[in-house]
Order: C-alpha cells, then sequence, then structure tokens
C-alpha cells in the first residue's frame, strides 16, 4: 500500500470509508481539546510545570515489548512504509501501548535530538494524566483519532510538537495501542491525518487476519475494484459458519456492531450456505463472488481459507464432492449396500469416520436408524453446520 496522499485515486479511497474520511483533513477538534484540558487541570496538572521526564527502566521496557508482540509485530513494517511518507519533514512515527507507552519510533535524526528532550521515545509515558493534553493520551481517552498542535498542548514544554494519532482497535473493539506522528509545529501538513488513520487501520487489517489460525475469512465490498484494498471489509467465521470477528468497514458495510454480529453466521448474513465457499474455493474459481448481505446490497468477495484440522478437511471435502441425492426406488431401499471397490472413495458415513472416538461412536448410534421410520433430533451450536 503506498501512502501518497497526493496519488491519483487517494480521495476515492478516503471517501470509501467512514474509517479514514472523517476530519481527514488533520483540523483538531476543538471540543475535543477543551475536554481534554479541563481533564489536565483535573489532574492537578499546571500548564508551565516540568513534564514528568522519567521512562521505563530498561528490564520494564522489555517486559512491556514482550506484552505488546503481536502489535508491535504487526505495526513495525507499516510504520516504515508509513516513514518514507514523511521523511525528511523533522518528524517521527510513533506507537505506542495502551498505556501510552511509547514501544518503538522511527524518524529524522535531526529530530529525534529534540524529541528525546520530553522524552519522546521508547519507555516514555504520554497518558493524559502524565502529560496532560497530547496526542497519544487524548486519543487513548477518547478512542478517536486526535491532532494537537502546537498551543492546544496542555504543557508548555510540550508546544514545539504537532502531533496526529490514532487508536489501534483489536478485533474485540478494545484499544490495543496508538499509531502518532509527531514533529515539529511549523512543519505540521493537513495529509498527515489521514496517513496515520490509514495505516492504523492497516495494523487493524492485519491483527484481524492474524488472530485466526483455523477460520473462513471473507474480504468484500460492494464496489469490485475495493476489494483487497485497504477499506475493504473483512469477516471472519469459524469453519462451520459462525461469526468471530470483522474490521471496522465491514461493520458499517453490514450495518451491525460487533455485539449483533455475535448472533449471526455467514448464512444469516449472506443468505448463502457457506459449502459456496467451499466450492469457489475448491474449484480455484476466477473472478470474485457475488453475495447479497442481509440488507439487500450486492457485494463482490473473495474468500480464504485457513483451515488446520484434518477431520474438517475431509468432512468438507465429502460434502462438496458428494453427488446429488434423489429419492431411492422401492426396490433400491430393499438392496443390499454397495460395497466400495478398493482405492474407490469412501462417501456417505464412511467418509466421516475419520478415526475420532467420539464421531465414530455418533456414526455407530446412525447407522442403526438409518432407512427406519424413526425420527432424529440432531442437536448442535447454531452455524456448526
Amino acid at each position: 500500500m503506498q501512502y501518497q496522499a497526493n496519488r491519483p485515486g487517494a480521495g476515492a479511497l478516503l471517501g470509501a470509508s467512514p474509517l479514514v474520511q472523517a476530519s481527514a483533513d488533520g483540523v483538531p477538534d476543538l471540543q475535543a481539546i477543551e475536554r481534554s484540558h479541563q481533564r489536565s487541570s483535573s489532574y492537578g496538572i499546571t500548564r508551565g510545570q516540568r513534564p514528568d521526564l522519567d521512562s521505563l527502566s530498561r528490564a520494564d521496557l522489555a517486559q512491556t515489548l514482550e506484552a505488546n508482540q503481536a502489535l508491535s509485530g504487526h505495526a513495525r513494517p507499516v510504520m516504515e512504509t508509513l516513514y518514507d511518507q514523511i521523511r525528511n519533514t523533522h518528524s517521527m512515527v510513533l506507537l505506542s501501548d495502551a498505556e501510552g507507552t511509547i514501544l518503538h519510533t522511527l524518524g529524522d535524526s535531526d529530530f529525534l535530538a529534540k524529541a528525546d528532550r520530553v522524552a519522546l521515545g521508547p519507555g516514555g509515558r504520554w497518558s493524559e494524566q502524565l502529560r496532560g493534553t497530547n496526542a497519544i493520551g487524548t486519543a487513548l481517552y477518547e478512542q478517536k483519532p486526535t491532532t494537537v498542535h502546537a498551543q492546544q498542548h496542555y504543557l508548555d514544554a510540550n508546544r514545539f510538537l504537532t502531533c496526529s494519532a490514532a487508536p489501534i482497535f483489536d478485533h474485540r473493539g478494545q484499544v490495543l495501542g496508538v499509531l502518532d506522528v509527531s514533529g515539529e509545529c511549523g512543519s505540521f501538513h493537513k495529509h498527515t491525518m489521514a496517513l496515520v488513520r490509514m495505516s492504523a487501520q492497516m495494523i487493524e487489517n492485519h491483527l484481524l487476519a492474524g488472530s485466526f489460525p483455523d477460520c473462513i475469512t471473507l474480504h468484500f465490498h460492494s464496489r469490485a475494484e475495493f476489494v483487497g484494498t485497504l477499506v475493504e471489509g473483512i469477516v471472519s467465521f469459524t469453519p462451520g459458519g459462525r461469526f468471530l470477528a470483522a474490521n471496522r468497514s465491514a461493520q458499517f458495510q453490514l450495518g451491525l456492531t460487533l455485539s449483533a454480529l455475535q448472533s449471526h453466521t455467514f448464512a444469516s448474513l449472506f443468505g448463502v450456505p457457506l459449502s459456496l465457499l467451499f466450492e469457489h474455493h475448491r474449484k480455484a474459481a476466477s473472478g470474485l463472488l457475488e453475495l447479497c448481505l442481509h440488507n439487500g446490497i450486492r457485494i463482490h468477495g473473495r474468500a480464504e481459507l485457513r483451515l488446520r484440522d484434518q477431520h474438517f478437511q475431509n468432512a468438507r471435502e465429502a460434502v462438496i464432492e458428494a453427488p446429488e441425492v434423489l429419492p431411492a426406488s422401492p426396490a433400491a431401499r430393499h438392496a443390499p449396500p454397495a460395497r466400495p471397490h478398493p482405492g474407490q472413495p469412501r462417501g456417505g458415513l464412511q467418509a466421516l469416520d475419520t478415526g475420532d472416538a467420539r464421531m465414530s461412536a455418533i456414526i455407530a448410534k446412525l447407522r442403526k436408524v438409518i432407512d427406519r421410520d424413526i425420527p432424529v433430533l440432531i442437536t448442535g451450536e447454531t452455524g456448526t453446520g
């Protein structure tokens, strides 16, 4: 993903999702700044006081980095790309954890020296309680992207800075940390916030993709050209079709919150069985799937299958490859069951018997009632298939 703000099509990308369009020009939210100033005063901070420059010890920083390993691993490549876009602008890129502790920085050497004087480096703590109004701490408190420019910083010592920060959320909607670009106030650029927000969204998408090793993921958008871009919707399901997680673009397009999505399955959201994705993937069909959302909007999608359970793989293949079942004739009902020839693929219940003891016991019970006029109640979690 290239972050050049003036490249062709950037405006279309920014307008395609509510996640990056609001305040994309980086204009500070004056009401949020005023609320933060009031909080800063309530913390007992005075504008002219010397800022707390204490940073975490080397041991404590190492422990904090370990606790935020997943966030750092997905964020650092994005930080490098973002820094390439702001290089030589007397600025730096920072990543903090959910407490406002800075984990990593990248920046111009001349500005890094100035940043060190206010502990704007790894181990520095930038919560509002310690630093008053600042982009990292205020973004954490407000849980929304925040620009703090020059005199809007509560502490006089920080007023040489202009900072644009965006919180990073996990798939449960919890704040994991903050991505920030800080620089000299004279180098403020209106595109900085848009770049930060897009980068934070990319980190969130990477985190979502790495959260579930055993899932089916649909990448989708109402416009085919946006599938595979930063603004695509991403929604993951269990191998049985139960909802797992969705990025914020998916929540917007589906028109449902994370809590509302918890009760859904693939079939209830898209109106087709999950086997449609399996078949499309198995056939390696080119092009995108066309699906219809529960609200009637047509979308284009691409399925990604990450399935590690071999038992499920076998069952899935048996379901997909089984021929259409037709009503049996009276004579066929009384004919002995056909036995597969050596090397012939197994079908039906036999295909589901993969050696699991519990599955074998269930299959044994089913064999006793097959072809008998006995009702069978099948229980299980909604969406398990």
